[in-house]
């Protein structure tokens, strides 16, 4: 700000110079002016009394003449300095609404305030960059589970979305590049709330250089990275990059999971999806031959997973790929019956659905379903508007670009361990998966839970007290899925993994003894996150889940109860004696 205050004075040195000048010309002149008083005799007006006079003419306000009435050579002279002060005032008022009204000035207003709320921010954040689909997504549940964060974004019109949107706080918006370093660096990346960067541009190589920044100015921090192509992707682990997700890459494998096995793969998304939304249903695409409209990167992704699990494939599109052979391929478009036949439509078992455009997806589906009913649909809707076009169609699977990057950015900066989880669960059997999606739909019923993870470190006073103040009885993991409200009922959640001493447990029995620096993976309701939070922060409900027994609230209670503990403590040990 005091910047912005120069630039504004050394705009404004003009006008103000002209403005004293006339000021300094007209208290001169009624000075040397004479004048005369009530009695006729001639007197010169001080300096204080012109200056005076001037200021209240000068601005229009005008309280008459003063202290006598006016001479009509001072009047004279008042009516010069009339007109001179409205040209200074003029020249001066049009040089400030010029200055306000410069597109260089408001973006220098915006970014110092911008650079002022990041600044004040106590808690902890994170910073994304870019505000598109995916950044709106994340924004929302970002905000719906109480973490703050900044928005950084290049497009203008994009800015008012954030203004406008209904979030819990005062984001901290601003149009800016967030390829330039210094940008990065106001919009809060070497702040300490700052729990890590989202780079969710729609340019890679924007994406590269925040990673690189990031990496250089914060290179423990968490950094999540979308990526277009491999090299680029290749370049952003290089640079110490956490996760770089790759849209395309991350369709192929869940649609291979999918194919390979449907219980792990509906697991799977449960985990993936956000909480409060509906079970995704299972999803068993059937081997076979298959039609894959349009060969882009999503494309290739399917086709990959589909010839890895033994389908044959067909694909049709605009351009003739350069990696397939010629009876391999169609060119078309895709959504007229003629194309689709030759394509081997009428025997195929599914159709996907890919191109860049919404409206040849949904005319390839239609088409498709009246040559062959029974198709299995895949369906790729890039633009969010449209989905409900996309719900009537009603496809097997949807797939929806922003919300497939969404999640995985999600996974990766708001529960790493829950990223692990799913890596183990790649390993596990289907009986394994379908078990445990069992368990949990009898704890959330039809809508997707919510997962976080309980670190017992400092940072929670109960945890502490329970581990190293007072460790009897020992802490385990049953003690925390107690409802502390209601110590004789269970919390609606489920353990899935425990990281402690480089161990790692899947889905942990009750008994499990905890120590300082365990992490524990939880899915349930949000309610017994919540209730878990007091658990763990407040060292009067930690005892009272462990012992059962409430202990004293008050000051006096608490010093009562430790005299008759020390009393009973005594008379114990002279019986022992005796």
């Amino acid at each position: 700000m005091p910047n912005i205050f120069f630039q504004v004075l050394r705009r404004m040195r003009a006008p103000l110079i002209t403005l004293i000048l006339i000021y300094a010309i007209a208290v001169l002149g009624l000075v040397l002016i004479p004048g005369k008083d009530d009695q006729g005799q001639p007197y010169r007006m001080d300096f204080f009394h012109a200056f005076y006079f001037i200021s209240y003419t000068a601005t229009t306000i005008g309280f008459g003449e003063v202290p006598f009435p006016f001479t009509y050579l001072q009047r004279m002279w008042v009516v010069v300095c009339i007109y001179l002060s409205v040209i200074g005032w003029t020249f001066g008022l049009g040089t400030l609404f010029s200055i306000l009204q410069d597109k260089s000035f408001q973006q220098a207003v915006q970014l110092a305030r911008f650079a002022h709320k990041v600044r004040g921010l106590g808690e902890p954040f994170y910073l994304i960059c870019g505000y598109g689909q995916t950044g709106r997504l994340l924004g929302k549940v970002l905000d719906t589970r109480g973490l703050g964060f900044v928005v950084l974004e290049q497009r203008e019109d994009r800015i008012n979305d954030v203004l406008f949107a209904d979030y819990r706080f005062d984001v901290p918006v601003y149009a800016g590049n967030a390829a330039n370093p210094e940008m990065l660096q106001t919009a809060g990346i070497i702040h300490p709330q700052c729990r890590g960067v989202l780079a969710l541009t729609g340019d890679e190589q924007a994406n590269l250089a925040i990673a690189i920044t990031s990496y250089v100015l914060r290179p423990q921090m968490v950094s999540v990275c979308r990526a277009k192509s491999h090299a680029v992707a290749e370049n952003m682990a290089s640079f110490g990059t956490n996760r770089v997700i790759n849209m395309f890459d991350a369709v192929g494998q869940r649609f291979r999971m999918a194919l390979h096995a449907p219980q792990t793969s509906r697991l799977w998304s449960v985990l993936n999806s956000f909480p409060g939304e509906p079970l995704p249903p299972l999803v068993n695409p059937p081997r076979g031959h298959w039609v894959v409209v349009g060969y882009g990167r999503f494309g290739h992704a399917v086709r990959a997973a589909l010839d890895a699990e033994g389908s044959t494939v067909m694909v049709i599109d605009l351009h003739a790929p350069d990696d397939l052979p010629g009876d391999a391929y169609i060119v078309g478009i895709g959504v007229d019956a003629a194309t689709l036949k030759s394509a081997g439509l009428e025997r195929a078992v599914g159709i996907v659905a890919c191109t860049d455009h919404d409206a040849n997806n949904l005319s390839a589906i239609a088409t498709a379903r009246q040559i062959n009913p029974d198709l299995f649909v895949v369906a790729r809707q890039n633009l969010t508007m449209n989905h409900l076009l996309f719900q009537s169609f009603k496809a097997d699977v949807t797939v929806i670009r922003s919300q497939v990057v969404a999640q995985e950015c999600l996974n990766a900066m708001t529960t790493p361990t829950l990223a692990r989880f799913m890596e183990l669960i790649r390993l596990s059997s289907e009986v394994w998966a379908r078990a445990l999606l069992r368990e949990i739909e009898s704890l959330c019923g039809t809508q997707v839970p919510d997962n976080w993870v309980v670190e017992l470190n400092g940072n929670h006073q109960g945890a502490m007290y329970a581990l190293m103040v007072n460790p009897t009885p020992p802490l385990e993991l049953r003690h925390l899925l107690v409802d502390p409200h209601a110590p004789r009922h269970q919390l609606p959640c489920l353990p899935l993994l425990i990281i402690q001493n480089d161990n790692e447990i899947l889905l942990p029995p009750p008994e499990t003894p905890l120590y300082f620096g365990t992490r524990i993976l939880f899915i349930g309701r949000t309610s017994a996150r919540l209730a878990q939070q007091a658990t763990v922060n407040q060292y009067r409900l930690i005892d009272y889940v462990r012992t059962g027994v409430e202990p004293p609230a008050g000051w006096l209670f608490r010093k009562l109860e430790a005299r008759r503990n020390a009393r009973q403590t005594k008379e114990d040990a002279v019986e022992m004696t005796g």
